[in-house]
């Protein structure tokens, strides 16, 4: 979280220090609850149901849902907290799933820019709105779209083809679309693209034009599109690092 809501590196690093097996970036938790689709390939439609991907997932968590509950379970100060919550059915995949999604909806940025449509003239600089001007003419707003300026899903490769398409396998959902990333905190969230292969925000605005837009976005250009696309950086909320429950003998051990 104090990485822009990333993890850092371009493929997704699991259990047992595996990297993602499709080469996939992991998309920042911040805003993500303003998202239309969830994953990569948009197969979760709320963040409770992606939450329950990574945990049983083997390159990730590696953790059945039955070993999941186990594990919660026999931590006592963990069931009298979900006992209080969920009532009778305290600890199950579904609630520890739950929990996690409605810590993620805490995970709001609001940045210069929310100002800045709320009326307030001066939160953005006159290059901040040249640049703003700039990106919605160029038309990356078609697919930036919405309170999240992305999230949703849509076709890729639109107008040309991805120079780092081969780096991993991962092609979209069954009809080829992709879930467009949010553009909040942008620039804190490198790398970029699905496959994590570009590292620079002036590099990825260029790729996008030539991949989805069919045009030349020159390097002029692409700076000011990145001077209003860091405007996006939002305020973060706090967050206390919490004091977990001590394990018991009742807790499954972690595989080395």
């Amino acid at each position: 979280l104090g990485l822009g809501g990333t993890d850092g590196v371009a493929a997704a690093i699991g259990h047992r220090w595996v990297a993602n097996p499709h080469h996939l970036n992991s998309p920042t938790v911040y805003n993500s609850v303003l998202n239309s689709a969830q994953f990569w390939d948009g197969r979760a439609g709320d963040l409770a149901d992606q939450a329950k991907g990574p945990i049983e997932a083997e390159p990730e968590m590696a953790t059945p849902a039955k070993l999941a509950v186990e594990k919660i379970s026999s931590l006592p100060e963990y069931k009298e907290e979900f006992k209080k919550v969920y009532g009778r059915s305290g600890v199950t995949f579904d609630n520890i799933a739950d929990a996690i999604a409605n810590f993620e909806r805490t995970l709001l940025t609001p940045s210069r820019y929310d100002a800045f449509l709320n009326g307030d003239d001066k939160a953005l600089t006159k290059a901040e709105k040249e640049g703003l001007q700039l990106f919605l003419d160029k038309g990356c707003v078609a697919c930036h779209t919405g309170v999240n300026l992305g999230g949703s899903m849509q076709a890729f490769e639109v107008a040309g083809k991805y120079k780092f398409a081969n780096l991993g396998d991962f092609k979209g959902d069954a009809n080829g679309m992709v879930k467009t990333p949010t553009l909040r905190n942008i620039a804190e969230t490198a790398p970029y693209f699905h496959n994590g292969a570009i590292w620079d925000l002036n590099e990825a605005i260029k790729e996008m034009g030539s991949v989805q837009l069919g045009i030349n976005i020159t390097n002029a250009e692409a700076k000011k599109i990145a001077t209003f696309l860091k405007s996006l950086s939002g305020e973060k909320p706090t967050i206390t690092y919490p004091q977990f429950p001590i394990a018991t003998d009742k807790t499954p051990k972690p595989e080395l």
